[in-house]
């Protein structure tokens, strides 16, 4: 966690450029190493499924042709036991003569030769307990030492079937010390053993076989580990790959050839097991600390699996090259990532820097500033903004400049003539005893509710004051009004006792009452009625000046609200009243030409106006 918290703190200090700039580089470089390993991963992957699909193929290919060879061994093994000539050559040598025995061995290696001569083959014998028949000139097998040896046993096992005996050495297998000291083509062979049980069918077509008690004869058929494996040999020099290795297993696991080594003291692979429940496939397994890929495949003819082991490394060589490339795209795209990531720095950050200075000169007073717009992205908006709020306070300042002057102007007048409002109160009272004096009734009042309502306008600065204050006020005028309008009008009041304390805006109801008055109510000659009403519907307090005059005809009251008909006293109550309780309160009008007009008034409860009052005061 401090760690984490100084790191945190190192970058809140660094500039807004290099954190930029550094941000952009480790995406773009985060997004191309994902790239290249992603790209790394299929080709490995592919090139391992080729490599998988080739040695897969050779396997086969291997198994096919030693399946061929080794079918074609066993069907001629089975033909060979009713051969008529080699029954004869057999059954007519006489051991104890050596002639006898050459011409024996003469015809039945012509014998041998046409059923095994192939080139494939390395050797073919058959042994019988005084001599060994065949073409002993690349490998000699004495009858005592074979009928002595694990090839005689297995065929003896196999009941007169074809068994294959795999690698074995010569010295070992018939147990004879001199051979140890002779030099072979091949010290190595696989043969094929099977014990004959000859028969003949004589010209007068009786049956004849071996007699009862005679040991039988045994075919003995080799092949060098060199034939068994030639297809992998060839492959192997063909591929590139350095480490290949390939190898036959008998059915116990034993090693029948393998390029490793001598294939006798080979162990049992731990992946045979596996091998020899799915009969054909490929995995991959890690032996002796590296992985490696394996395919393998049964043999038909004798159950043997060939296998091919590659170094996953060695199959991926290829991929070296690709590697060098991706590392010097990767470099080449750095390298472009940085130089992209600067000139974005440069780009976003200039502005934003020419914004800053303009900011300290604003501090400094000097609001005159502008920043050069360029574009119409998000940063370009951020300085056309910036411009006009610098223009707009410029323009606040001067009308705040402007404002304090004229308060200023304002307040000497006020000094100068604050003295004319006592002078007028004084004189209304003056002449309000002459009248008095005079027993003159009617005019007396009405000097001494002029006076009294001069007194209360004058006294009073504020904004705003009780509505009692202004129902007494609009008393005293009607009072003068219907003095004036004898007999033409009465007036009403029907306001919500709630609603005395509720501060209003000054006189404003006193415009509506004249308008009633003069443009409703003048041309009637009696009968007139002014109804004022206040009271409190849910979050609003409403007002009414209802008249029963000639009333406006609806082309007017458009006017009106348009602003083309000029009403300098509803206009100046409505602008009051929303700049004190907000734009949805104000004033409506609805009126019927010969039946009246009514004005509505609706302004904020009791609790709102306080507030506002109380925003207004501030």
């Amino acid at each position: 966690m401090p760690i984490m918290k100084q790191m945190t703190e190192w970058a809140g200090n660094v500039k807004f450029r290099l954190k930029l700039f550094v941000s952009y580089f480790v995406l773009v470089s985060f997004i191309i190493l994902i790239l290249g390993f992603a790209y790394y991963q299929i080709s490995a992957s592919n090139m391992l499924r080729n490599v998988q699909e080739s040695i897969g193929s050779v396997v086969m290919n291997n198994n096919q042709l030693l399946d061929e060879k080794l079918r074609d061994i066993r069907d001629k093994s089975e033909v060979l036991p009713i051969d008529n000539e080699l029954y004869k050559a057999i059954m007519e040598v006489k051991s104890y003569d050596n002639e006898s025995l050459i011409i024996a061995d003469r015809k039945i290696t012509n014998i041998l030769f046409k059923y095994f001569g192939s080139d494939d083959i390395y050797s073919s014998f058959i042994v019988t307990p005084e001599y060994t028949f065949g073409n002993s000139v690349r490998m000699f097998v004495t009858p005592d030492h074979f009928f002595s040896s694990k090839l005689y046993r297995a065929s003896i096992e196999s009941q007169g079937d074809l068994a294959w005996v795999p690698t074995y050495s010569y010295a070992e297998a018939f147990q004879d010390d001199g051979m140890k000291n002779l030099s072979f083509e091949f010290d190595r062979l696989i043969s094929a053993v099977k014990e004959l049980n000859l028969t003949f069918i004589d010209e007068q077509g009786v049956f004849r076989a071996m007699p009862q008690g005679t040991k039988r004869p045994v075919l003995m058929v080799s092949l060098t580990p060199e034939f068994m494996g030639r297809m992998f040999t060839e492959y192997a020099q063909k591929s590139n790959m350095q480490h290949i290795s390939y190898g036959i297993l008998n059915k116990d696991g034993a090693s029948v050839i393998s390029s490793m080594g001598d294939p006798i003291d080979e162990q049992k692979p731990i992946w045979f097991e596996e091998a020899a429940r799915n009969e054909r496939g490929s995995m991959q397994q890690v032996i002796d600390g590296r992985k490696m890929l394996i395919s393998y495949s049964q043999m038909e003819s004798t159950g043997w699996i060939s296998y091919i082991e590659v170094p996953v490394a060695d199959a991926l060589q290829e991929l070296k090259a690709i590697r060098s490339y991706s590392f010097v795209f990767l470099a080449v795209m750095l390298v472009v990532s940085i130089v992209l990531a600067y000139l974005l720095s440069i780009m976003i950050t200039k502005p934003i820097i020419r914004l800053r200075k303009a900011m300290k000169m604003m501090e400094r007073g000097q609001f005159q500033v502008q920043v050069p717009e360029q574009g119409h992205d998000e940063i370009g908006e951020l300085v056309r903004t910036f411009n006009g709020m610098n223009v707009r306070i410029q323009t606040l300042i001067e009308e705040n400049y402007a404002s304090r002057l004229r308060q200023k102007e304002a307040e000497l007048m006020a000094l100068n003539l604050q003295l004319n409002p006592h002078f007028l109160y004084n004189t209304l009272t003056t002449l309000y005893w002459i009248a008095v004096e005079n027993n003159q009734t009617e005019m007396s009042r009405i000097m001494l509710s002029l006076a009294e309502m001069l007194q209360t306008t004058t006294r009073n600065k504020d904004e705003t004051w009780p509505l009692r204050i202004d129902l007494d006020w609009l008393d005293k005028y009607m009072y003068i009004m219907s003095s004036r309008f004898e007999n033409l009008f009465t007036v009403a009041y029907e306001v919500d006792e709630r609603l005395n304390d509720m501060h209003v805006p000054k006189l404003f109801l006193q415009p509506f009452v004249e308008n009633a008055i003069i443009h409703g109510l003048a041309e009637m000659d009696e009968g007139g009625v002014i109804a004022v009403k206040g009271w409190i519907d849910e979050d609003r307090v409403i007002f009414s000046v209802e008249d029963n005059g000639t009333g406006i005809s609806r082309e007017r009251i458009d006017g009106i609200k348009s602003g083309k008909i000029r009403s300098t006293g509803m206009a100046n109550v409505e602008k009051r009243i929303k700049l004190l309780y907000g734009a949805n309160y104000g004033i409506d009008i609805y009126s019927t030409e010969g039946q009246g007009t009514r004005i509505v008034i609706q302004m904020g409860t009791y609790q709102e106006t306080s507030v506002a009052e109380e925003g207004a005061s501030a």
